[in-house]
């Protein structure tokens, strides 16, 4: 029995210190978080999303033959659908 007290009381002693590293790990990291924070807002950085999200910084447009295209690609299946009597609901 008092040897298992004794072992239960080391692992106590063996994690505090673990916490205690720990501990001090996430006040380093919060601390480079916090200054790197200062550092860009310092610098007038604004984060700002340009673009379609592929990198680019471009827009994509669609060509009015383009636009033609697909308005008659969508005629022509609404057309079939309404021969064929399907129900879109």
């Amino acid at each position: 029995m008092a040897d298992t007290k004794r072992l239960l009381e080391l692992a106590l002693t063996g994690l505090h210190a673990e916490l205690v590293k720990i501990n001090q790990e996430i006040a380093n990291l919060e601390s480079q978080f916090r200054r790197s924070k200062r550092t860009s807002q310092s610098k007038g950085v604004v984060a700002v999303r340009r673009g379609n999200g592929k990198g680019t910084g471009r827009k994509s447009h669609m060509t009015a033959a383009g636009r033609k295209a697909l308005s008659d690609a969508a005629k022509r299946r609404w057309i079939a659908s309404k021969k064929a009597g399907k129900s879109t609901l």
